[in-house]
């Protein structure tokens, strides 16, 4: 008698049971990873996600499987979504910061893959959607006992008396509180022992206070819209409607917290201008609230979608397209005072500007098709509490994705992981709906090959952060040899990281000023070269080219002069209002004999940043030497009312007498 064919053996174990327990593994450990910065977090996570990613690959090559209809389309979805982000970065303007979200998404994408194949059956959903919740309890309890004792915030931190958890941020921690909450009422209305219903409710109360605490008004209207999904499930399916004083308390306990807070929840809605030393300028768009300065970016994120709207500026460069496209005041704000956008404050801008249309389009296909899953699975003939939990979960997403209209905290990975978690559940829920063959086992090895190379990827930049970490204490030690081989072995490590390449030429330049070493002049200069090419978007690092040209003329000569104009030239073009970029170009003029050039370039510099007496120097000095001693008492005067104790405007203007 012939045996049945079960597929090959895996030599890993059970690889559903593998990928359920990355997942479990990535939900715990994502809200606490961030406290210290630390590079080895992100390098977990990713070799969390991609094991999750390798180990469902592996199941699917190995063993013929169906799956649902709405599986088959999420899968599908998710794919385009990703191949869209691939395509965006193999075009991006900073292929670096690419590469490494690119890794970032293939490993969220091990994480939806794990929720959707290996969570079968309402009983584990729940038992997944509680363990949420678990994690969710320390997290909420830092940020309450952050609200009751302010000396557990973080030092230095620019949100005195609100809930940061451990995010350090009040946006992100309540982002992250709206996606647990929604999940808790769902467990709390299907609970039938007493004991648990009651500390689930008690759970609940503490996350909306912690909630409440952050007076995170974009996280609260997320949290409303996702409630909205409860309602709608209530009133399409009455027959899901918790007894009246169930639901009376869970009433109580979204709004009691509020109410204990109100006075300052008042104040928070109410809107008023910014104040404080962060805020000291007058041009500062967020001195008039944060709206002001939202619609600022949203603009500037806008024109640059719609100068790349196909496949946008690359996946993970928002901040290097947005420096490009945003307007005269914020270019202003950045050179002036220090401040830019690293996101779009609005998930989907985020995506239109880095991914385009196409990005967009995916990622909106994707989230529709889960949700339609999840209407799908509710309007089943399946028990009313495994419904009910659905619909807590659905809410979940939708709070996440409303609160993506005020911040991009989707784009930050323990968010992105709650969201990825929550759509593969919601796409894995209707279990009765037809079911299809699964992929081919093409696709599923191309999941394998993908998972390893990008694990490899990802252990060599945690390797070339770990080196450039290390650089410190030999910097520290007087070692400048020793830090700038750290660097070239980071850059080796990671040659798409711009920074790396920033900080070796650096460190190169900090070793030739020692030893008048004219190779290391050269390294340096060949590191900043490389930086301009991953990121050619800085005018900073185009202006530290320029100066190293012109510091050191007797490696480069005349030829050194103009190549310091072509950078400093293309660097005024991306942000004229660095006053020091304007004044180095005012001194590369002045070397190459374009005297007037010089004194408008001296000039533009003398009215950017109030603290910066250089160019007003510089135009005293090229006033005494045309012999207009008035013109040049008066630069040095306004010299010395904004920086009083400089020695070179005390020493000019004593050289011209009374």
């Amino acid at each position: 008698m012939a045996t049945s064919d079960r597929g090959l053996r895996s030599p890993f174990g059970r690889p559903r049971l593998i990928a359920l327990i990355t997942l479990g593994a990535a939900i715990g450990f994502t809200p606490w990873a961030w406290i210290a910065g630390a590079p080895w977090a992100e390098l977990a996570f990713r070799i969390l996600g991609l094991t999750a990613l390798f180990a469902v690959s592996l199941e699917q090559s190995i063993r013929s499987a169906t799956r649902t209809v709405w599986e088959a389309r999420a899968t599908r979805a998710l794919f385009l979504f990703v191949l869209v982000s691939a395509i965006s970065a193999l075009l991006s303007v900073h292929r670096g910061n690419s590469l490494e979200a690119m890794l970032n998404l293939l490993a969220i994408t091990g994480i939806f893959l794990a929720a959707m194949t290996s969570v079968r059956g309402m009983g584990m959903l729940r038992g997944v959607a509680f363990f949420e919740v678990l994690v969710a309890i320390p997290v909420a309890t830092l940020g309450i006992l952050q609200h009751f004792r302010p000396e557990l915030l973080p030092a230095a931190n620019s949100y005195p008396g609100r809930a940061l958890g451990p995010f350090g941020q009040p946006n992100r921690m309540g982002g992250y509180l709206i996606a647990m909450i929604p999940v808790a009422l769902g467990l709390a209305f299907l609970a039938q022992d007493r004991a648990l219903k009651a500390g689930l409710l008690l759970v609940s109360f503490g996350l909306v206070f912690c909630l409440a605490a952050t007076y995170s008004r974009g996280a609260w209207l997320g949290l409303a819209v996702g409630l909205l999904v409860f309602a709608a499930a209530f009133a399409r399916w009455p027959e899901l409607m918790p007894r009246p004083a169930m639901l009376g308390l869970a009433v109580a306990c979204l709004t009691l917290p509020f109410a204990a807070l109100l006075p300052s929840v008042l104040s928070r809605v109410q809107p008023r201008p910014a104040s404080g030393p962060a805020w000291n300028l007058p041009i500062d768009p967020e001195r008039e609230g944060s709206g002001a300065m939202r619609g600022a970016i949203w603009s500037g994120a806008i024109r640059a979608a719609m100068s790349r709207p196909v496949a946008g500026w690359g996946i993970g460069s928002f901040r290097q397209a947005y420096d490009v496209s945003k307007d005269a005041t914020m270019k202003r704000l950045e050179a002036e005072g220090g401040r830019t956008a690293d996101q779009a404050h609005n998930h989907y801008l985020g995506i239109l500007a880095e991914r385009g249309v196409l990005g967009l389009a995916a990622f909106a296909a994707l989230t529709a098709l889960t949700l339609g899953a999840a209407a799908m699975a509710m309007a089943s003939g399946t028990q009313a509490m495994g419904r009910v939990l659905v619909a807590g979960l659905a809410g979940s997403v939708v709070a996440l994705l409303a609160h993506g209209l005020f911040d991009d905290n989707l784009a930050l990975i323990p968010h992105g992981t709650l969201l990825f978690a929550g759509l593969g559940l919601l796409a894995a829920a209707p279990a009765t709906a037809r079911r299809v063959s699964g992929p081919s086992r093409v696709t599923a090895r191309a999941g394998l090959v993908a998972a390893i190379v990008a694990a490899g990827i990802s252990v060599l930049s945690f390797g070339g952060q770990s080196f450039a970490q290390a650089t410190s204490s030999a910097a520290s030690a007087g070692n400048p040899e020793g830090a700038l081989a750290r660097w070239r072995t980071a850059t080796r490590l990671a040659p798409w990281r711009g920074e790396f390449a920033v900080s070796r030429a650096e460190a190169a330049e900090r070793l030739a000023s020692t030893a008048a070493n004219v190779p290391a002049l050269r390294e340096a200069e060949g590191a900043y070269r490389k930086a301009i090419a991953i990121n050619g978007a800085d005018p900073v690092t185009r202006q530290e080219l320029a100066r190293l040209y012109l510091a050191h003329p007797h490696v480069w000569g005349n030829r050194g002069t103009g190549l310091a104009l072509e950078q400093l030239r293309i660097a005024v073009a991306q942000n004229p209002y660095y006053a020091e970029i304007q004044n180095d170009l005012g001194v590369a003029l002045l070397r190459s004999g374009h005297r007037p050039e010089a004194r408008a370039a001296f000039g533009r510099a003398a009215h950017g940043r109030p603290g910066f007496v250089d160019p007003l120097l510089n135009l005293a000095a090229l006033a005494i030497e045309s012999g207009d001693r008035v013109e040049a008492r008066s630069w040095l005067e306004q010299a010395l009312q904004r920086e009083p104790n400089s020695a070179r405007a005390r020493a000019l203007l004593e050289g011209l007498g009374p």
